[in-house]
């Protein structure tokens, strides 16, 4: 099957529910958008393109993808230029590259509001180490601590670094909504938190940035995004 050539909006519209682990943890937004792409045109669907002087595939992403994270709830949009059943879809997930994982498809009404619209927040479980001060009580106590701060100093970062030239100062406390402490082990210094974090097109908390205002030695050991959050959840995440 190949793409239509009229100048026709895309016929269907899908919403895709991935998740992103090893070997796939390096896999920048770019290249997933790549591999996607890829997977479609090998299973011979016929995936919608824009109409500019360079065509892009209509495959939109709900939230940017930060490298190196675990990702286990992803919302992807992929639109077509003819109607595409179920199970050619979940074809063309099995040929994903390893790592990105099909989890769920669901058909939507082009109607519905795009996903990445809708985007408020994401949900972490972040993983900790830190030294003898690592207590059940000492960790609690920091992230109460850290609630009740009216300010958190940070820095803004685009992209990965914060040595860029656009880095600067903000304030990090209006980007986390909730921190919960999940079980910590005293005797090897490890925890996990829940976190859950501003992601939208004002600002995003990061994960790191929550460990760091704690006030105990604490590093992170893995971060996972378990789940996107959303103004009006798309029928793929409901």
């Amino acid at each position: 099957m190949t793409n239509r050539t009229t100048d026709g909006p895309p016929r269907q519209r899908w919403q895709l529910l991935l998740s992103r682990a090893e070997p796939a943890l390096r896999l920048r937004q770019a290249e997933l958008v790549n591999e996607l792409e890829r997977a479609f045109r090998e299973a011979s669907l016929p995936l919608s393109y824009t109409h500019a002087l360079k065509p892009r595939p209509r495959i939109k992403l709900a939230a940017n993808l930060p490298v190196g994270i675990e990702l286990r709830g992803e919302v992807i949009e992929a639109y077509f230029d003819e109607l595409v059943p179920i199970d050619r879809i979940e074809a063309a997930g099995a040929l994903f590259p390893d790592g990105i994982k099909l989890r769920d498809a669901k058909e939507v009404w082009h109607g519905f509001p795009s996903a990445a619209s809708q985007l408020r927040g994401a949900e972490y479980e972040v993983e900790v180490s830190g030294d003898e001060s690592l207590t059940s009580d000492a960790l609690r106590g920091a992230v109460v601590r850290l609630l009740a701060a009216k300010e958190l100093a940070g820095k803004r970062r685009r992209g990965e670094s914060e040595r860029r030239s656009d880095a600067g100062d903000r304030d990090l406390r209006p980007l986390i909504e909730d921190v919960e402490v999940l079980d910590v082990d005293e005797k090897l210094h490890t925890a996990r938190l829940r976190a859950v974090l501003q992601l939208d097109a004002s600002g995003a908390g990061r994960p790191e940035d929550i460990v760091a205002a704690l006030d105990l030695p604490l590093r992170v050991r893995r971060a996972i995004r378990t789940r996107l959050l959303f103004v009006d959840t798309p029928p793929i995440a409901r």
